[in-house]
């Protein structure tokens, strides 16, 4: 099961994520800085897999883990966009992550290993936000 986060808040070094109805937190620290510096959009829980994937104002896409016994949360990046990514979702259990971008794309992601596997292209819509998969 996936799900979005219903709240978040951010300093320059911490971000704690609250999933309701349960109320779990997770924090995620960022101790030097070196990650999502201009921002983040959008947060994607995976709880089955202990990973949190955040949308940057970067045009990255990272992957951590919530694993609160790792010593660096950060997994990887997933790096196809050339600006914003404005919101993300997860679906197929997981398995599949779809990005909107104000790059005008819509990508389909392996949400495992990282890799775009589909683009999609609007043309006219400088700023897509908030879909989800059915």
């Amino acid at each position: 099961m996936t799900e979005r986060l219903n709240n978040s808040s951010f300093s320059a070094k911490t971000w704690r994520v609250t999933r309701k109805p349960d109320k779990v937190s997770y924090v995620i620290r960022d101790e030097v800085e070196k990650y999502n510096r201009n921002g983040v959009n959008a947060l994607q829980l995976d709880p089955a897999l202990n990973r949190l994937f955040t949308a940057g104002r970067d045009s990255i896409i990272r992957i951590w883990s919530v694993n609160q016994h790792k010593q660096d949360p950060y997994i990887a990046s997933m790096e196809h966009h050339t600006d914003w990514v404005n919101d993300i979702v997860l679906c197929c259990n997981g398995k599949t992550l779809i990005s909107a971008s104000s790059d005008t794309t819509v990508k389909v992601w392996n949400a495992h290993k990282g890799f775009c596997m589909s683009t999609l292209r609007t043309h006219k819509v400088r700023q897509l936000t908030r879909f989800q998969c059915l």
